[in-house]
């Protein structure tokens, strides 16, 4: 049975349950979600539940009820989450939504209903933007959690550790239904937490620094990585240190950037690209990598023919190069490349190829951080341990990230 959705149902429904979240106790309100949108046959309003079941029998209900339910669920968990007296509802609103599978089947007059509802409930459920929600409630709760126990524990889920990769916030976080109050919230936290990551890796490496001098009385300062001693050494002396006893990443970036000046075409600038990226790659694994990266290059539309090199052209080109390297899309996660380039060249190396994309043009670390979003979201639910190497990729992206944008010169640990 197809119906025509009239124009104000879904604004009728919004309508009506801000109404209950703001005058009726959690628990009342998350029956009578439950009724509306998982049984969908008990609800006591007869306005609300015909205008519930016109949008589920309309034509158009696969494209529209994910952005509805969706708006629905935040119309309430905003509510709660800005009260801390309420904030126990969010946890258990989604555990009914998580465990709606076994419901009791509705009377013969409105199965039809009931199922096709349930059918794009579980679709809801299935999507990402559910996962963002989900992601949401989680960052916002560990706002009073002890963080370093979650740290400490490895079987917890890679979702646990979004707080400690800001660059992750905008794409992991944030979707169409974010509310004013949460965008300001993840917004504060993610400039707070890129200045404390700033702040306690610079003490970190200056007591590290000091001690190793002999100054016995240093205090003692906690690393601010989940990397080892050793690892974060490396890492810091990798990003911010001579590459070929000559060159830093910066002095390599500023040289193409230069060079690009006398660049006459696009195969020009695919030649200098090439090279740019792969001259400095440690020797294992080299030859086979550059010779497939010649051949992606030589695929895109840039360098099919002989054109004026213009900023189009290097973003889109550095855009493409990221989706080549790590992975292309949510809907495409392969990313057999990355996985190759970390067995053979290791994680600070690979880390580093994917900086001198971002240090030719800035304007794509938005889509750089966007792989990693993907890559996070498609491990979210592994337990730490079991992705330990995408972990070792993030921190390692923390360190090159701060020691080449953010405010504090960490330059003079690359020689100690």
């Amino acid at each position: 049975m197809n119906t025509s959705v009239k124009a104000n149902d879904y604004q009728l429904i919004y309508d009506h349950l801000l109404a209950c979240v703001q005058q009726e106790h959690p628990q009342q309100v998350i029956e009578r979600f439950r009724a509306l949108f998982i049984m969908g046959y008990t609800y006591p309003d007869r306005h609300v539940q015909e205008a519930m079941d016109r949008i589920v029998t309309s034509s158009n209900a696969s494209q529209n009820f994910r952005p509805f339910v969706n708006r629905c669920c935040h119309i309430l968990i905003n509510r709660w989450q800005s009260r801390p007296l309420l904030q126990g509802a969010v946890p258990d609103f989604l555990a009914i939504l998580e465990t709606q599978v076994s419901m009791p089947a509705a009377g013969l007059s409105r199965a039809p209903i009931v199922r096709k509802l349930r059918l794009l409930l579980k679709d809801y459920l299935n999507s990402e933007a559910f996962q963002k929600l989900q992601r949401m409630v989680q960052f916002l709760r560990e706002d009073a959690q002890d963080t370093s126990q979650i740290l400490k524990n490895s079987d917890r889920p890679l979702s646990t550790l979004i707080r400690r990769y800001p660059y992750l916030y905008n794409h992991c976080l944030v979707g169409d239904e974010t509310s004013p109050e949460e965008l300001r919230h993840i917004q504060h936290y993610q400039h707070q937490a890129v200045q404390q990551f700033e702040l306690n890796l610079s003490q970190y490496l200056t007591s590290e620094f000091r001690r190793a001098q002999g100054h016995v009385n240093t205090p003692t300062v906690k690393n601010p990585t989940l990397l080892t001693p050793e690892e974060l050494k490396a890492s810091v002396q990798h990003f911010v240190g001579k590459l070929d006893q000559r060159h830093t990443y910066r002095d390599l970036a500023n040289h193409f950037e230069q060079r690009l000046q006398r660049l006459k075409s696009t195969r020009d600038f695919r030649d200098a690209f090439f090279h740019y990226l792969t001259d400095t790659i440690p020797d294992v694994g080299r030859g086979r990598f550059r010779q497939k990266f010649h051949q992606y290059l030589d695929t895109l539309p840039a360098f099919q023919q002989a054109q004026p090199v213009n900023e189009f052209t290097i973003v889109r080109t550095c855009s493409q190069t990221l989706n080549y390297l790590v992975v292309d899309s949510a809907q495409n996660p392969n990313h057999l490349v990355f996985i190759d380039l970390l067995n053979n060249i290791g994680t600070a190396a690979t880390i580093g190829l994917l900086l001198k994309v971002v240090l030719v043009s800035k304007k794509v670390k938005p889509y750089l951080e966007k792989r990693f979003a993907i890559l996070f979201n498609h491990y979210q639910s592994f337990s730490r341990g079991k992705v330990r190497w995408l972990v070792n990729c993030l921190e390692h992206f923390n360190i090159a990230n701060v020691t080449h944008f953010g405010k504090r010169d960490f330059s003079f640990f690359g020689r100690y």
